[in-house]
């Protein structure tokens, strides 16, 4: 868990962190006025006020009350549940209130009959960005990428079959780590994790982007992947040091889905 205790009234605000309860010896949460009380065996209880919270990556072994689920869902904080091998299987988001314009076009875009076709080219496209201006940021920082190496990622993530996955790395956090901020981003934005086409065809937003911020991660973490394999605390300071550019990114690939499939839309009238 990263969260201090709650400041005193003179100390400055301080940003909302995301809270993670591993679960390594059983943990109860339970609601606690405005805080959430997380109680392990064994050590003194804990308070961690909603407004100190982005969002909850909880472990196996975390007990969690309904009252706790019930406050997080009011707070609008989503929860990423993960299983031992640190694997989300599953996440709680509060309903979507008010929808946004982008809402709006995914569900116009969804009605048509090849929207997976152009959803598909866009997210190709959004990995090639991401390879080309990762490679551009190495060079302007005087650090040379070998063009068999950078082919090689191309072949990876560009030109592999749409129907196989992309398998990034494991690490024990980063996958709820990275669903988890794209899931509070799309709260923010007014847009929901999944969608469905006419045909029962999910879109699945919020997967996608997520695995779109494991690429840029990856590409962040090149070179000291392996050395950071297994350690939760050093994996911590990366993803941490890249929040507000992996927020950046999510905002950016926002923008370019909605003025692709607006503009695919336009063109049909």
């Amino acid at each position: 868990m990263n969260l201090a205790t709650a400041p005193s009234r003179t100390s400055p605000p301080t940003k909302r962190l995301p809270l993670y309860l591993y679960g390594r010896q059983p943990t109860q949460v339970n609601a606690d006025g405005p805080a959430l009380r997380v109680c392990i065996v064994g050590k003194t209880p804990l308070r961690y006020p909603f407004a100190r919270i982005a969002r909850v990556i909880a472990g196996p072994r975390v007990e969690w009350q309904a009252t706790a689920l019930a406050a997080c869902q009011h707070e609008g904080l989503p929860i990423v549940f993960l299983n031992a091998a640190g694997v989300p299987t599953g996440y709680l988001q509060s309903v979507q209130g008010k929808t946004s314009r982008l809402h709006s076009v995914l569900e116009e875009m969804l009605g048509r009959p090849d929207w997976a076709m152009h959803y598909s080219h866009w997210l190709r496209a959004e990995r090639m960005n991401l390879l080309q201006a990762w490679r551009r940021a190495r060079q302007a920082a005087g650090k040379d990428v070998i063009e068999d190496d950078f082919r090689e990622l191309v072949r990876q993530h560009i030109y592999r079959p749409e129907t196989e996955t992309l398998d990034l790395p494991p690490h024990s956090i980063e996958a709820g780590a990275l669903t988890a901020c794209t899931l509070q981003t799309l709260h923010l934005a007014g847009l929901q994790p999944r969608y469905w086409g006419g045909h029962g065809e999910p879109l699945e937003l919020a997967a996608d982007l997520a695995r779109l911020l494991g690429l840029v991660l990856h590409l962040e973490m090149h070179g000291m992947g392996a050395s950071l394999h297994g350690e939760n605390a050093a994996l911590l300071r990366v993803l941490h040091s890249f929040g507000a550019r992996l927020s950046e990114h999510l905002s950016h690939l926002l923008g370019s889905l909605h003025c692709r499939f607006k503009t695919q839309l336009e063109t049909w009238f």
